[in-house]
């Protein structure tokens, strides 16, 4: 155990109870200054709990929480962040009207003194921006306009803005909530680092991943939490992705055992040809029914946009794209949408689900207009048919009147993919399918998909994880600068080979029998 000195946090017996369930139960805890401490879990384990607890916006029902040898006002987020503890949250706090600048120095923008009644400052906005930029050049980000409003900047953008404002509070406690999830292989590899660097001068990291390798790369001890409880802290040598996997769960978990794609010779369904946007193009592809095409590529090399523009939701400035042989030009998603296209987006809370809302609306909101009857829905028809989609999927909950904001966030992604499955698009578009959730939810996911395309839908999935993308798709298309670049088939996957066209080092090139655009 580490002396008082260097005992950067310390609970004793916390726990938080929602009336007779209790949701997080952890007699001791203790990490230590200079160690980066991963926290691993199925949704639902009490992850989220315990970061709400150590960030003040959970209250525990019992227990006490010390920071650096100082005790923790329970419930508090102003005295946490007083306190030292920084929270990288996986659903940004971010106010997205507001400016980078803004946002980064949101309640400590630098104040100068002005000219007249004494006593009187008003905001640096100059000082404010200076800053800004300087925080963003800390953990690698320079190509931001810290003027611009952060909502019209993309997920994994936002992301490295919120690193950067918990980074600029300067914590003893950095607390990492699913930090790479949107990020692609190089982006991600430099918050792992950040993480490092805060250990190593001396404070302390809490780690929430799923992606197990990361966990293994970075973390000095695993943490391992299964309904609440704390089940086992494995040091690096124990924590085998086989012995993570058995300790959240429970027993050995089963993967999954998809059927390699064969080759697809299928009408194709979604043709590209030279298709630009803003920050996007040209690019060429082709989806065949049955087919999973991946888009691979670092971050900002437009695979989102790719998405989005196919979708009706960015304008084309450009090109050609034909819909089961016929000219495709949605001017808003609902065209593409009535045309037989589905969109599972990467910022699900914002982008696809009515938080406020119930489980039962959420899942039959593509599907009402078939189960109507001349524009009217019968009392209880929507109810059995959000029952079948739940059923079919596995989705967990207490009921279907609960709101969707209540469950995990593996139980969220499976209710939207039961959403657009049920409406059975012809082409669903996929981006970041498996962001935020654990490892049992992302097999039964990858088995979504996977049936989806045996039943000879077209399915194009965008993902920052190149092994998922390697799993699951008949053909991954490369993405760099906005252009494809390289369309590899599946007998000739390799990370190497992928990253390196995602580097945009090499000129374009295709492979087999894909094309991609040059």
């Amino acid at each position: 155990m580490a002396s008082a000195t260097e005992v950067a946090v310390s609970l004793r017996d916390v726990s938080k109870s929602y009336g007779p369930v209790k949701v997080l139960n952890i007699p001791a805890l203790e990490l230590a200054r200079g160690q980066i401490a991963a926290v691993v879990g199925e949704n639902g384990a009490g992850k989220s709990t315990l970061m709400g607890v150590l960030s003040g916006t959970v209250t525990p029902t019992t227990g006490s929480i010390e920071i650096a040898g100082q005790p923790l006002h329970p419930g508090r987020p102003d005295h946490s962040r007083e306190r030292g503890v920084a929270l990288v949250a996986q659903e940004f706090p971010l106010v997205g009207q507001l400016s980078v600048a803004e946002n980064l120095l949101l309640g400590r923008r630098p104040q100068r003194a002005r000219s007249g009644p004494a006593g009187r400052v008003v905001f640096d906005r100059a000082g404010t921006r200076a800053e800004a930029r300087a925080l963003l050049a800390e953990v690698g980000v320079t190509s931001v306009d810290v003027n611009r409003p952060v909502e019209r900047y993309p997920v994994p953008v936002r992301q490295m803005i919120e690193i950067a404002k918990a980074w600029g509070h300067r914590p003893v406690v950095l607390i990492l909530d699913e930090p790479t999830s949107s990020l692609g292989p190089v982006e991600a590899e430099r918050v792992l680092e950040l993480a490092r660097r805060h250990a190593a001068g001396g404070g302390a990291v809490l780690f929430i991943g799923h992606r197990l390798d990361e966990v293994r790369a970075i973390a000095d001890r695993v943490v391992v939490l299964r309904s609440g409880k704390l089940v086992a802290d494995l040091t690096p040598a124990e924590a085998t992705e086989e012995r993570m996997i058995r300790e959240m769960v429970g027993s050995e978990l089963a993967r999954a055992k998809l059927a390699p794609p064969g080759s697809v010779e299928r009408a194709t369904v979604l043709a590209v040809r030279g298709l630009t946007a803003d920050g996007l193009g040209p690019v060429d592809l082709d989806v065949r029914a049955g087919e999973i095409v991946g888009v691979a590529g670092l971050m900002g090399s437009g695979r989102s946009r790719l998405l989005h523009t196919v979708m009706g939701a960015q304008p084309r400035t450009g090109g050609e794209v034909a819909f089961e042989g016929r000219d495709f030009r949605p001017r808003h998603p609902a065209d593409a949408v009535a045309a037989g296209v589905g969109l599972v987006p990467e910022d699900r809370k914002v982008q696809s689900l009515l938080p406020a809302h119930s489980v039962r609306w959420n899942v039959t909101l593509s599907t009402l207009r078939r189960i109507s009857r001349r524009g009217v829905l019968w009392p209880g028809a929507d109810k059995a048919h959000a029952a079948g989609i739940i059923d079919d999927l596995g989705v967990r909950l207490h009921s279907q009147e609960q709101l969707i904001s209540d469950l995990s966030g593996g139980n969220q992604q499976k209710a939207v993919f039961g959403r657009w499955l049920a409406a059975q698009p012809k082409l669903l578009l996929l981006d970041e399918p498996t962001r935020g959730v654990d490892v049992g939810a992302k097999a039964e996911i990858y088995g979504l998909i996977d049936a989806a395309a045996e039943r000879g839908m077209a399915v194009l999935v965008a993902s920052s994880e190149l092994e998922e993308l390697m799993w699951i798709c008949h053909r991954i298309v490369v993405m760099a600068h906005g252009r494809a670049v390289a369309d590899v088939p599946r007998e000739r996957f390799g990370k190497e080979a992928i990253m390196t066209a995602a580097a945009g080092t090499q000129p374009p090139v295709v492979v087999g029998e894909g094309k991609a655009g040059a």
